[in-house]
């Protein structure tokens, strides 16, 4: 099996730790990633210039069609920029023709046939859940879990297709492989506040605070997610030097799977032990 890797922006410069870890998954599960020379997915640039924006995905997506490959990526972000590029470009025939007419002076064109996967998708729906329990070589102890879902890969439904919005389950499928319990708690799909921290400091800290009240009362001993904003976000009160009054820590599902799946620590950039 074999992708074209996305890891978008963050990753390489933010979040290394997520980068490598998801690598040595992917490894673990034979799965191969080939790194292409992407640009940014166009996201950042998509209430500035929506057209850049989607030419920004447009090109990733035939820069993959010229090896044949599927993307995969681990950042909800990116992944949701992905479909709304891909919705946007069939819906708007002007918009197509002038983005077409772009990459043709690269020697490039997509046909549409290029899908875009999530890391969580793709181990759910593709790997499956069957195989990846047979993969599994330590349960990990006994732990209640919050999962964060991220925005951008559940909404809208009708253009990401990730999963129910209203009560996804992908995600607590792939946990409770791992050994680990994941929890029912009433705000795993708000906000976490990061695409507002820039804008509104304020409101982005609230929307965490609330997340992680609602988290602690629920009998979370920790939060995990598989987005790269908002691993970003929960760890945004300890690089801000601000208090945690629910003594809640965030863990990356690259991690956890990869110590489940019998990695060594060095090679999923833990430092410290797991929970």
């Amino acid at each position: 099996m074999k992708f074209a890797y996305f890891p978008g922006c963050k990753i390489p410069f933010y979040m290394k730790d997520y980068g490598i870890s998801f690598e040595a998954v992917m490894k673990k599960l034979s799965v191969e990633l080939v790194e292409l020379p992407f640009n940014c997915c166009g996201y950042p640039s998509r209430s500035r210039n929506f057209e850049i924006s989607i030419l920004s995905s447009i090109k990733n997506f035939a820069l993959a069609r010229k090896y044949d490959l599927d993307i995969i990526t681990p950042c909800k972000c990116c992944f949701g920029q992905f479909k709304h590029a891909a919705f946007w470009y069939f819906q708007n025939k002007e918009l197509k023709d002038k983005i077409d007419h772009l990459l043709a002076q690269e020697n490039l064109y997509w046909d549409g046939n290029t899908r875009i996967k999530h890391f969580l998708s793709f181990l759910h729906d593709d790997f499956g859940i069957g195989e990846l329990q047979k993969k599994i070589q330590e349960k990990l102890p006994d732990k209640k879990i919050a999962v964060q879902y991220g925005c951008h890969a559940l909404r809208p439904f009708s253009i990401t297709g990730f999963d129910n919005p209203y009560a996804p389950k992908i995600f607590e499928n792939l946990m409770a492989v791992t050994g680990f319990k994941p929890i029912e708690w009433s705000k795993s799909t708000e906000c976490c506040g990061s695409p507002v921290f820039k804008g509104n400091r304020e409101l982005s800290l609230k929307l965490l605070n609330n997340k992680m009240k609602s988290a602690s009362e629920s009998g979370a001993d920790y939060i995990c997610t598989a987005c790269t904003h908002c691993q970003i976000q929960y760890e945004v009160l300890k690089f801000e030097n601000l208090p945690n009054k629910y003594h809640l820590t965030s863990l990356l599902f690259t991690q956890i799977l990869g110590a489940a799946l019998g990695i060594s620590k060095d090679r999923l950039s833990i430092t410290g032990e797991l929970p």
